[in-house]
């Protein structure tokens, strides 16, 4: 995988390169149904304990009742695996934020909400 710099940004790995599938957004469509497919991600910000969680997990719990595909990234969850090595300092909160920001784009390109 490529891996960047928290600070600059700059690339690490030099003997990576994206790889491009061949499954676009237009055919995973066509395999969820037309009216199903409607990845994107809903991202709710706040204060600490405000309630984001809670409603998060209502809005997943309700959306899969439904029969839409959904999944909540949870803050602190993600803190105990994909962002662990990470801290609260500004500089580790922007990474936190891009590590969860390209995992929501996964998730919405493969029609999860």
């Amino acid at each position: 995988a490529v891996v960047s710099t928290q600070s600059t940004g700059e690339i690490k790995a030099t003997n990576v390169r994206y790889e491009h599938g061949t499954v676009s957004r237009a055919k995973r469509a066509k395999v969820l149904g037309a009216g199903q497919f409607r990845g994107c991600t809903v991202w709710f910000t706040g204060l600490s304990g405000a309630g984001k969680t809670t409603i998060s997990f209502a809005v997943e719990e309700y959306l899969v009742m439904k029969g839409v595909a959904a999944y909540s990234l949870d803050g602190d969850n993600l803190r105990h695996g994909l962002n662990k090595n990470l801290g609260f300092s500004a500089e580790d909160r922007e990474e936190n934020i891009r590590r969860v920001s390209e995992t929501a784009k996964l998730f919405a390109d493969g029609g999860i909400i």
